[in-house]
């Protein structure tokens, strides 16, 4: 069966997926089950990498990471009620990293969003209902899981 679907819901049918379990399945549907994984792994991968690419090239600063790890140090320092004379960082410094940290948070929010609503053509074969049935008996997934996937794999 060949589709053109939203690489968000080829992200959550390759998590479920790569987790489960086949021991009702007949060998036929095990091969075809693997082989459906198997067409949805480069889509989840393609989509992980380019998020961590994004996640990277809109860091504001060379040495964003470092402030960032102050910043934590900060805010655990501020919850335990430590003496801030020591802290990493001062609040002025703190609150204008807060800033920075959710324009960088909400570009690659962005970015990661277009990469998941972009439309991908796949093309496998797809699991009878009967096939499917045994699927399900084999793992201990949601109703959500089971829809996500069904509607995606169930010819």
């Amino acid at each position: 069966m060949k589709q053109t679907i939203k690489t968000e819901k080829i992200l959550s049918a390759y998590k479920v997926l790569s987790n489960a379990k086949y021991t009702k399945l007949g060998d036929a549907d095990k091969v075809k089950v693997w082989k459906i994984a198997r067409a949805l792994k480069p889509i989840a991968t393609k989509f992980e990498e380019d998020s961590k690419d994004a996640a990277e090239k809109f860091k504001p600063s060379d040495d964003f990471a470092d402030r960032l790890q102050k910043a934590q140090e900060y805010e655990r320092m501020l919850h335990a009620n430590a003496d801030m004379a020591n802290s990493p960082m001062g609040a002025a410094e703190y609150g204008a990293f807060v800033d920075e940290f959710q324009r960088y948070n909400q570009l690659v929010t962005n970015a990661v969003k277009e990469y998941a609503d972009k439309e991908v053509e796949i093309s496998f074969d797809g699991l009878s209902e009967d096939a499917f049935g045994k699927l399900m008996a084999s793992n201990e997934w949601t109703m959500e899981q089971v829809i996500e996937i069904g509607t995606l794999i169930v010819e």
